[in-house]
């Protein structure tokens, strides 16, 4: 009986029995349902004791599971009309310029909600919230403006605070020992040529002080902007350009040479299976590459000059490798990625696995010797 009720009305898409103003008796309700009347009336109450059914103000017979999936339903249409809304007031402002063209919905909502404390806690609403905010904000003001103290000098004697005081005591300074308090008068219309007062020599200025950090050297704008545009290009981020600025400028203002920080993008960015969203994914190897630079012996033998065959195989490998790392992004699955692969390397005519020795293997002429 009450499955019959349920599916009725989940097939009707109704809530409530009833037609128009029109409230159903339970005998009506047994014709719409199909279901006879003194069977309706026998289990109508353990229905509704079971909750399976309900009865509204009025008398109305509903569904309370129906009900309630309406009502989920109408708050997810309010709230995706919400972010519809503010998606559109987004655009909007980043049309303007109010807004970075680069910037999306999401880091600027998290940003406007961590200048006003981050979300309510466990529990808090969010009048309570504010007013949590508001009242630490308060405090924190209070705390910075707390005057100091200000000691108030004794107007007992040093002989009442402690009768037992030693008057014999002597102060101890490098090799001279004087009476503690002794000191040599000096009036204000003293000639002080006669006292000349030593000023440290330069060499002893530099003992004494503690040295300065070694200063950042300054990094041109042009080799900035166009080493952010390679690196750009090479790692395709998922941020936005500006994202990446802060970890290129500290690179290259501590002495980093920029082809050697765009091979190292490159270089790491081959063995990547995910895409990248900004440069920490890149720190260690770029570190390793720039030490390896900077300990590296120059080779006095001229560097041999690198056949045709092999720079092909090599421009070969690069690309097939940044091919295969799109495939497995696409795929998200190693092992169809490689069984997809192994059918576009041989309709390529390319080696099967992506090492360099295979490619080599595979472009170095017969003539020439492994």
């Amino acid at each position: 009986m009450a499955h019959s009720l349920f599916d009725t009305l989940k097939a009707n898409r109704m809530i409530v029995l009833r037609s128009g103003k029109h409230m159903l008796t339970d005998a009506e309700v047994a014709t719409f349902i199909c279901e006879s009347p003194d069977v309706l009336a026998r289990t109508l109450p353990m229905i509704e004791q079971w909750g399976f059914a309900a009865r509204d103000d009025e008398g109305a017979l509903y569904s309370p599971h129906l009900l309630q999936r309406e009502i989920r339903r109408q708050e997810r249409a309010r709230r995706r009309a919400d972010r519809d809304e503010a998606l559109r007031q987004f655009a909007a402002a980043q049309a303007t310029g109010a807004i970075p063209a680069d910037d999306t919905l999401r880091g600027y909502k998290a940003r406007i909600n961590g200048s006003n404390g981050g979300r309510p806690r466990k529990g808090e609403t969010s009048e309570q919230a504010r007013a949590r905010r508001a009242y630490e904000a308060e405090e924190a003001a209070r705390q910075r403006h707390i005057p100091l103290m200000v000691s108030v000098p004794s107007t007992r004697s040093a002989e009442t605070e402690n009768p037992n005081q030693n008057r014999n005591r002597f102060s101890v300074s490098g090799v001279s020992v004087s009476p503690v308090g002794s000191s040599v008068p000096l009036g204000i219309d003293i000639d002080l040529d006669n006292y000349p007062i030593s000023t440290p020599t330069p060499d002893e200025t530099d003992q004494t002080q503690n040295p300065e950090p070694a200063q950042k050297a300054s990094v041109s704008q042009a080799i900035l902007t166009d080493t952010v545009e390679k690196v750009m290009e090479i790692a395709d981020f998922t941020e936005g350009k500006r994202q990446q600025y802060p970890a290129i400028r500290k690179w290259l203002s501590e002495g980093c040479p920029p082809h050697v920080l765009i091979e190292a993008v490159r270089a790491h960015k081959q063995v990547l299976t995910t895409r990248p969203s900004h440069m920490g994914a890149f720190q260690g190897p770029i570190r390793a590459a720039w030490e390896q630079y900077q300990v590296q012996a120059p080779d006095p033998t001229p560097a041999p000059i690198m056949p045709e065959w092999e720079k092909q195989a090599r421009a070969d490998l690069a690309e097939d490798r940044r091919k295969w790392s799109a495939l497995m992004e696409r795929l998200g699955d190693y092992g169809r990625a490689n069984q997809e692969w192994a059918q576009t390397a041989a309709s390529l005519g390319r080696p099967a696995e992506l090492t360099l020795d295979a490619y080599l293997n595979a472009y170095r002429p017969q003539d020439v010797a492994a």
